[in-house]
């Protein structure tokens, strides 16, 4: 019998939001709407589809490893330059990337309670250790992980805004942890829902990779970009950081299609502020829809909201999806009694008010 690494044992499988097509064949349903994994359901528009057919006779050739085209659109948008860029199918595999690089057996990692499963994983597939600090008031708490940094501690991840909760930090806690991480910390800064949070006191944390070389930022294009199918994340970071990474990455981890879709939708200009704008009002919507009902649930900075339910969330769940609706139970981010609802078009918000209306009554 072949016999795996025995720490594996310990790694509970992620599992996802439920796809709507095994939804449909379990529940019977034909009107099925997702709003489990923070996607942007509003699709892509009708000029990037058109570009991407053009691509379709390219596919049996390999896809440009270097990312020249895409590199150097990001450049511009950011203001950094290539050798600051590096590129993963999706930023899990970005994640993963600065686990083998920068995490061992004897050099651990510190990640929140209450956030995204992806950071313990990453430790646990390599049998590195990792200590959690709890959230303050359901937000990352930036005074605690400065006390628990050890002499062991190699990697500290942020996830900013907080995925599941949407609330966020602020840019001065940023800059007032930073001034206490060891030059020797890698501080993983992952900031999936950017382009849904920035503004106000949200940290802009471009602004500090010129004064701090163990900084690395993550991004995507799964989410505002409405990429998700695709998987195209990318890290922001010193050449040396991104030289390390690039070390323990795969010649070919982007695809083709991903590369150009990714550059057809920063041609968009406009599309970034739109779906901004139309999130915010729908955001309001479910808001003003939740507190009319009396139901508790944490202000986001971002495409989703942190709902507290009476019920289990696990029961809460299957009463929705048995409507048609797939949420996220807050069960295994430790939260037993509250779902994440993805912040979703104007009618599937509707059918969601009417049948948590329906479920409560």
């Amino acid at each position: 019998m072949l016999e795996a690494n025995i720490y594996l044992n310990l790694i509970n499988p992620y599992v996802p939001g439920k796809p709507i097509d095994e939804v449909k064949r379990e529940m019977g349903l034909d009107d099925v709407v997702k709003l489990a994994s923070n996607e942007n359901n509003r699709g892509i528009p009708a000029r990037v589809i058109k570009k991407l057919e053009s691509k379709i006779k390219e596919l049996f050739l390999y896809p440009d490893g270097s990312l020249f085209a895409l590199r150097k659109a990001l450049c511009e948008k950011l203001g950094v330059s290539g050798e600051q860029l590096v590129f993963g199918n999706g930023s899990d595999e970005l994640l993963q990337l600065i686990a083998l690089a920068y995490l061992g057996e004897d050099k651990e990692a510190l990640i929140s309670e209450g956030t995204f499963s992806e950071y313990e994983f990453c430790a646990r597939i390599i049998n590195a250790p990792f200590r959690k600090v709890p959230l303050k008031n359901y937000t990352y708490d930036l005074e605690a992980f400065s006390r628990a940094i050890s002499i062991d501690t190699r990697v500290v991840f942020l996830c900013n805004p907080n995925n599941p909760t949407g609330t966020y930090f602020s840019k001065d806690a940023l800059t007032d942890f930073m001034k206490n991480v060891p030059a020797n910390v890698l501080v993983v800064m992952d900031e999936a829902y950017y382009e849904y949070a920035k503004g106000d006191d949200y940290p802009e944390s471009l602004e500090l990779l010129s004064q701090y070389n163990n900084m690395l930022i993550l991004r995507t294009f799964s989410k505002v970009y409405a990429l998700a199918g695709l998987r195209l994340g990318y890290g922001i970071a010193s050449a040396e950081v991104v030289s390390t990474l690039n070390r323990v990455r795969q010649p070919f981890n982007v695809n083709a299609f991903a590369q150009e879709a990714a550059l057809a939708m920063l041609a968009e200009k406009t599309w970034e502020e739109e779906v901004r704008e139309e999130v915010e009002v729908c955001k309001k919507y479910l808001y003003d829809e939740l507190d009319k009902l009396g139901v508790e649930y944490l202000r986001s900075r971002s495409n989703f909201v942190f709902i507290f339910t009476d019920l289990p969330a696990k029961q809460v769940f299957e009463l929705l999806l048995a409507k048609g609706i797939i949420v996220r139970p807050m069960n295994g981010f430790g939260f037993p009694n509250a779902i994440r609802v993805s912040i979703g078009l104007k009618p599937e918000n509707k059918k969601f008010i009417k049948a948590i209306k329906e479920i409560l009554s």
